[in-house]
């Protein structure tokens, strides 16, 4: 269980504070499938912005592996829900560009989120919102929430309208703040533990929606560090036998997040990244920052958050699929792989991330970090290795695939087939449990072209000529 509502009065108790990032904080379910498998349990959970989607579900009592299962069936479609048609008529007049609906009717039935449920269990879950009315952030605890206080949580200025409970308008708080860890303190936290995934971008781009963002990231990281600075002067207090909310020692703050920029929501919409890749990166973080998690905590100064540039970026989403015999059975297997190459400063670099789907489990399983690699021996044939924690215990995967050419990934010709082999690590006589061969269907492997994110390093997109550019350069390392 992640959530304890039983607190060990002999050990720190423990907040996490899901921060926003609209769609994108599928990376947080990610994150918090790590944390469950490291073993960690919290006494308070606080979502703000888009990590209301997530601490809903988990208020209405469901299961990390089933927040995972329902991110990955999101249609993201359901998410559109326009404005009458004679609102755009009249601009001047209108209350966001579009409204509530569509979450209240499709996406909160379909995360199982249930507020009667919610209310009746009283977890130690709250939802940080905007108070209009009353200029200032609010978090609502679980026992006292409205669905209208969740739908204004996670509506943006501009985009959505702003929601009444009772004599109070409220909407998203991201202006204000994107993570309220003032909540954890007052609730006697000494571990916070923060899932940030809106950025830190240190080049300011072109364009109104990337300067849109750009106007989020300045308010969310601007909240961020003057709480950063409430909390110094709280340990302060601390130190010298001061404590306000009940804290035995000074408080120390954890914070997973990307170490490049998460893509925006619209790179969802048009499927050029999907939720299980989103999934796959903060699974593959989290595990990486809870293999060494630094004793002091996170610096509480803009270090925390802080991204480098993405520079000329392409990402590309491979889903292959077949059956593969496990033991002494035939299981269906599903092989999804999400490939970025970057190239900063004349440096080229392949990031993998993936999941894999065992049909005789019935679940999907995200690995950790994955290593990509290119070999010319008779041919170049590339290879990726990432390790996945199967039933308790920890396995090895190995995936060969041929490469030809950038014009053969244009032609869909590409990427057809993979060698899988997998098995138990570090063992002293490893027995294989899974090996052969996975296929990926001729229009999955043109998707994989025109849906690929491209993505210059001025931020724009990037054509075919850039794409077909820098595949070759991760293909042949010619960087």
């Amino acid at each position: 269980m992640l959530i304890t509502s039983h607190p060990n009065e002999s050990k720190s108790r423990k907040s996490l504070v899901l921060a926003g990032g609209g769609i994108r904080v599928a990376y947080q379910v990610g994150v918090l499938k790590a944390m469950e498998e490291a073993g960690l349990q919290f006494d308070h959970v606080d979502g703000t912005s888009g990590g209301i989607f997530n601490a809903a579900m988990l208020a209405s009592g469901m299961e990390v592996q089933a927040l995972m299962d329902r991110w990955a069936d999101l249609k993201m479609a359901h998410f559109v829900s326009p404005a009458r048609v004679t609102d755009y008529l009249r601009p001047w007049r209108m209350k966001g560009m579009g409204d509530a609906d569509a979450i209240r009717s499709k996406v909160f039935p379909h995360f199982g989120v249930d507020i009667a449920s919610i209310r009746q269990k009283k977890l130690p879950i709250t939802f940080s919102l905007c108070n209009f009315s009353k200029k200032s952030v609010q978090a609502i605890p679980a026992k006292d929430v409205h669905e209208n206080h969740l739908l204004a949580g996670v509506s943006l200025p501009i985009v959505m309208p702003a929601l009444q409970v009772g004599e109070d308008w409220f909407i998203d708080a991201v202006w204000i703040k994107d993570a309220n860890l003032m909540e954890a303190v007052r609730r006697g936290a000494e571990e916070i533990w923060v899932v940030w995934g809106i950025g830190n971008y240190p080049a300011y781009l072109p364009g109104a929606l990337r300067q849109y963002v750009h106007s989020i990231e300045m308010s969310a990281n601007g909240g961020l560090w003057e709480e950063f600075e409430q909390i110094k002067w709280i340990n302060k207090g601390i130190l010298r036998g001061e404590s306000e909310f009940g804290q035995r020692k000074p408080i120390q703050v954890f914070v997973i997040r990307p170490q490049l920029p998460l893509p925006l929501d619209p790179d969802l919409f048009f499927n050029r990244i999907t939720t299980r890749d989103l999934m796959a990166m903060g699974y593959s973080d989290a595990t990486e920052y809870l293999s060494a998690i630094p004793k002091s905590g996170t610096p509480l100064d803009e270090r925390s958050t802080a991204t480098r540039n993405l520079g000329d970026c392409l990402a590309i989403s491979l889903h292959y699929s077949g059956e593969l015999p496990w033991k002494d059975e035939i299981s269906q297997v599903r092989y999804r792989v999400f490939l970025r190459y970057t190239e900063w400063e004349g440096k080229g670099n392949t990031e993998v991330y993936s999941s894999l789907y065992l049909g005789h489990l019935d679940q999907e399983f995200p690995g950790t970090a994955g290593h990509f690699s290119i070999k010319d021996s008779q041919g170049i044939v590339a290879e990726i290795a990432s390790n996945f924690l199967i039933d308790g215990r920890t396995y090895h995967l190995l995936a060969r695939f041929e490469v030809k050419s950038p014009w053969h990934w244009l032609a869909g010709m590409e990427f057809k087939a993979l060698e899988l082999v997998l098995y138990p690590k570090m063992e002293a006589d490893p027995e294989i449990v899974m090996e052969g061969s996975l296929y990926q269907s001729f229009g999955a492997r043109l998707r994989s072209f025109w849906k690929a994110l491209a993505i210059t390093n001025e931020g724009s997109r990037g054509g075919i000529g850039f794409k077909l550019k820098q595949i070759k350069k991760m293909m042949y390392d010619e960087v």
